[in-house]
């Protein structure tokens, strides 16, 4: 007497499919899991790096409205604001290369600006972060407080040929992001003006 038994189970192309299947069930939402938090990533560097840039031009409007205060406290020390601010040779004249300059807001009580720093070095212009307890007035600053940060700044000067009144401001942050090998570079452009009538 024979007996014959059916075994059931999976055969070999049954299991595949189904760890195929179940494979592209778990890649598939981690692979948009994943790109989701580089996009992530990038637009968190995107909005610092436009925050330095942004930063930068307004370091420069402080400087010339610092120049036009102190002329108001002391005209002896400061008799021409404007053409102090404009002089390629003076106090700014490293904004006025081609380089730029790089500058930060100071941790004294009067919020002053640290001397200008020339751009042309490899590590000139590069960015710190600030890890003092309590953090001082700017959280990153060129001036080495702290770990480095992968942002560089530049602030070009340039006096508008047409108009003796104005100078045009070049804001540059370059950075390398760690999900790309291209640098990336924000800029912000404005323009200041003799808005207070000095020489």
């Amino acid at each position: 007497m024979k007996y014959h038994t059916k075994q059931s189970g999976f055969t070999l192309v049954e299991t595949l499919v189904a760890i195929t299947i179940l494979l592209l069930v778990i890649i598939g939402p981690l692979t948009i899991s994943s790109s989701s938090v580089r996009s992530t990533a990038f637009a968190s560097e995107q909005v610092i790096a436009f925050f330095l840039a942004q930063e930068g031009a307004e370091l420069m409007q402080k400087t010339r409205d610092d120049f036009v205060l102190e002329n108001l406290k002391n005209s002896a020390s400061r008799p021409n604001p404007w053409a102090d601010f404009t002089d390629t040779n003076g106090t700014l004249r490293q904004c006025y290369t081609a380089n730029g300059c790089n500058v930060s807001i100071n941790t004294d009580a009067a919020g002053s600006l640290s001397s200008p720093r020339s751009c042309s070095g490899q590590d000139a212009c590069v960015m710190y972060l600030d890890t003092t307890s309590p953090i001082s007035r700017a959280r990153y600053n060129s001036v080495n407080t702290g770990p480095r940060i992968p942002y560089t700044r530049r602030i070009r000067l340039q006096q508008v040929p047409s108009n003796p009144n104005e100078v045009s401001v070049t804001s540059i942050v370059t950075w390398r992001s760690g999900f790309s090998r291209e640098e990336q570079q924000v800029s912000v452009q404005t323009s200041l003006f003799n808005v207070y009538g000095t020489n």
